[in-house]
Parts: C-alpha cells; structure tokens; sequence
C-alpha cells in the first residue's frame, strides 16, 4: 500500500533543471512520500521504501558506533551518486543522479528543492508524517 501525503508536492521541475538528476523523493524517516519525481517509469514505493531503509540503517550504524545520527548521507553506487539530506526532523529529500553527477551538483538541488517549497512545508510534512506513521 502507498502511503502518501494528502497534497504531494510537485517536483517535477527538477528534471528539466538537472539532466544528470535521475529521481528526487520528498519522504518522512518511515517511508511516507511527501513528493516524487523520476525520470523513467520506476516503482516510487520501492523507492520510498528503500530510501527509509536505508536512512534507518546507517543511522543505526552510526549510533552503535556512538555517532549521532547524520544529517546528510552521500554515497557512490557503481553508476549512480545518492545524496540524502534531513531537512527537518522528519522530512528528508534523496536525490540520486549518474555518476558523473557531482555531490556540489546534488547539493545545490536540494538547496533549491528546499527553497521551492510552499512556506511550512516541512513543518506540515512532519504533521502529517506523524498521522501516516
């Protein structure tokens, strides 16, 4: 079952301002979708998923290694470059991009994702995370 949030945001112009910009998801830490765009026809709630998965794992990670949990994540996955950032306390955007994408190219993405958001956004994603979780 998709859990989404009642008024997804639209980021589907990121797509048309980033070539090497593959998917953006907009989720809370549970997995709930906030918004989503991809560039091919791909399953989003697996991505939405996956992407929550993760985050959990290396925050677990790093709490048994007596780290705080971190607020930004970048990885390099063969052909693809992921960057995960928290942008409030429960609302994360992943963005992921080909390889050749660098990690000052995804961060200036999700600075403009976060500026593009309607005002309260993520003060009202994490009220609404709270309801789907």
């Amino acid at each position: 079952m998709s859990v989404v949030a009642s008024t997804p945001i639209d980021l589907s112009w990121v797509g048309g301002s980033y070539e090497a910009i593959e998917a953006v998801l907009l989720i809370t830490p549970a997995g709930t979708q906030l918004g989503a765009w991809t560039r091919n026809p791909v399953s989003v709630d697996v991505l939405r998923v996956m992407s929550a998965t993760l985050v959990g794992s290396i925050e677990s990670l790093m709490n048994v290694l007596g780290s705080p949990s971190p607020h930004e994540v970048s990885l390099l996955i063969d052909a693809r470059r992921v960057l995960v950032s928290r942008i409030g306390p429960q609302t994360l955007v992943v963005i992921v991009g080909t390889k050749g994408t660098t990690e000052m190219t995804l961060r200036t993405a999700v600075r403009k994702i976060v500026r593009s958001l309607p005002p309260r956004a993520i003060d009202d994603a994490r009220s609404r995370g709270r309801r789907a979780e």
